[in-house]
């Protein structure tokens, strides 16, 4: 956000405060108290506010984070006394004018209570910390929010619930549904991922850790496992869980990134498009999760929306087109490029067609029917699994099918969303299907991308369980289905259906020569990092995909003119 030749790391914005700070207890409207830190310029005025609040422990240190201690050594660019992951740098921050307040969310770090992650109880707690710190006599009654990840998706919570100080947002990776943008996507439980967040971050941290015996604990929390795993269906709790958009209406800025299964990318778009605020706009970026948050030029776009919506200085923001997207060339290589609409407006939305015989991509539906079968992953293969197999192009495997075009004739650009029209049946009452789309180079080798939590990311990736294949009409699209995820609709055994399965939104350029890729199949595909469904899988579904003829098959492509 820093084009029209606006310099951002300019006199007028950055004052070089020294910093003093302290650790302070907000009261709630219950009597309790959340306890947080206060990085504060040490000098006399009244500056805007940036809050966070999660569970991680608001004196942990970046360096001390159990999974990620290494990419901060590697990969975050500045370090400094106070930083801790996803929160902003009250070292780099105070000096610029702001206050930081860090806070332990209820029932973690200093915080007593019941620990509830993501609760009704938070957002009335976040809600109840942004109208104190936009009356303390330190502040200039204005509250932004600025955090990556959790410290992103409680934003989208508490700003649904409207507190007056709070005048602009950041959520940086971070989604507004926690169904259907990251513990069930897809309808299918986010297993790998919930059990090493919540034992690994979220447990660690419990208020009382190391004083209080196992079963006090316990009774000190929700079972949030349990409960995810229980609430199949986009219930009350989920509800509970997840933002009203229609209620977002302050400014803000949501940057997500292309490549990382769709758990971050689907929630910053779909909180974009569907938020209620006039003034947004929306960034798409590659790199790894955290990294990316405190790169210089990620940091020069959040300060220049920050210091117009909090500090009042003409930044240029207001000029800025209201889309910056990453064009992704493969590995870290990538362009920007701009728009005011999103999907772009010079999309081509183009059809590649299904052919199961050949296993091509076509341009056009093949006359002929014809069908092939790919196994369920019956042994429980993936079960054990740490993270998925690497793609071998030509590996014999049962369990997945592979689809390609013809070598390119030409470079083309896809940006945006992608769906395939699969006409389907199993063996039995559900089937689990798999999808990713991969782009080789000339050479056979696949052309992979560095993502939020791997380096060998495809273009994309989706998956979906047919029984939660139920869409929302009025919300769904030629190339989005929206499912609604509200009832469980079991299969007839060997009855074809047309099923819609959602692509995660992406971006890449292919070069001259290269091939496009379809991967199907029973199993997790390399690419998806932690997200890994080893205990929540439709085992035995043998699945037929039909193709050719009256069965449409095809894969739904966002070309770029």
């Amino acid at each position: 956000m820093s084009e029209n030749n606006v310099d951002i790391m300019n006199e007028s914005t950055n004052h070089h405060y020294d910093m003093k700070w302290k650790e302070i207890h907000i009261p709630m409207r219950d009597g309790s108290y959340l306890a947080a830190n206060l990085y504060q310029p040490d000098a006399e005025g009244k500056f805007p506010v940036l809050m966070t609040m999660g569970p991680y422990g608001k004196d942990e240190h970046f360096a001390s984070h159990p999974i990620a201690a290494e990419l901060y050594k590697r990969q975050v660019q500045d370090k400094s006394p106070h930083m801790s992951g996803g929160t902003p740098d009250p070292d780099f921050w105070v000096p610029q004018g702001y206050v930081v307040i860090r806070i332990d969310e209820r029932g973690t770090g200093n915080t007593p209570g019941i620990l509830d992650v993501w609760s009704d109880t938070l957002k009335y707690d976040y809600y109840d910390a942004i109208e104190w710190a936009g009356t303390q006599s330190f502040g200039s009654g204005k509250v932004g929010l600025l955090g990556c990840s959790y410290f992103a998706i409680t934003q989208w919570m508490v700003a649904e619930k409207q507190p007056p100080h709070l005048s602009c947002l950041v959520m940086w990776e971070g989604m507004p549904d926690l169904y259907a943008d990251a513990l069930r996507m897809g309808g299918i439980v986010q297993s790998g991922f919930l059990s090493l967040w919540y034992n690994k971050r979220v447990l660690v941290k419990q208020f009382g850790k190391g004083k209080l015996s196992e079963d006090e604990l316990k009774n000190n929390r929700t079972d949030f496992e349990k409960l995810v795993r229980e609430n199949v269906v986009r219930n009350e709790y989920w509800k509970k869980r997840s933002s009203d958009l229609s209620r977002v209406t302050v400014p803000f800025l949501s940057a997500g990134n292309w490549f990382c299964s769709g758990a971050i990318s689907r929630g910053n778009i779909n909180g974009f498009k569907y938020a209620a605020s006039k003034n947004k706009w929306l960034e798409m970026h590659i790199g790894s999760h955290f990294a990316e948050f405190y790169t210089e030029e990620s940091r020069t776009m959040q300060k220049q929306f920050l210091d117009y919506w909090l500090k009042g200085i003409d930044t240029g923001v207001m000029r800025q087109p209201k889309i910056k997207l990453a064009m992704p060339k493969g590995g870290k290589e990538y362009n920007w490029i701009y728009a005011n609409e999103y999907p772009l407006k010079n999309t081509k939305w183009t059809k590649c067609y299904l052919e199961a015989n050949s296993l091509e991509l076509l341009e056009d539906q093949p006359l002929k029917e014809s069908k092939r079968i790919y196994e369920g992953d019956k042994d429980k293969e993936s079960a054990a699994w740490q993270g998925p197999k690497n793609f071998i192009m030509n590996e014999d495997n049962p369990k997945r099918m592979i689809f390609k075009t013809k070598p390119l004739n030409h470079k083309i650009m896809l940006a945006g969303p992608m769906k395939l029209r699969l006409y389907a049946s199993s063996t039995i009452d559900d089937m689990d299907i798999y999808v990713s789309l991969r782009n080789i180079a000339a050479d056979g080798k696949e052309v992979v991308n560095v993502g939020a939590y791997t380096t060998n990311y495809p273009i994309s990736q989706g998956w979906l369980r047919a029984s939660l294949r139920g869409i929302d009409e009025i919300r769904s699209t030629e190339y989005k289905p929206y499912y609604t995820y509200d009832k469980i609709e079991k299969l007839v055994p060997n009855k074809i259906y047309p099923i819609d399965i959602e692509i995660a939104d992406s971006a890449i350029m292919l070069e001259k020569g290269h091939t496009l890729l379809l991967e199907i199949g029973s199993q997790e595909q390399s690419g998806c990092g932690m997200f890994l469904h080893p205990d929540d899988k439709i085992w035995d579904a043998d699945v037929t995909v039909y193709t050719g003829g009256q069965y449409k098959s095809y894969l739904l492509l966002p070309l770029i003119l």
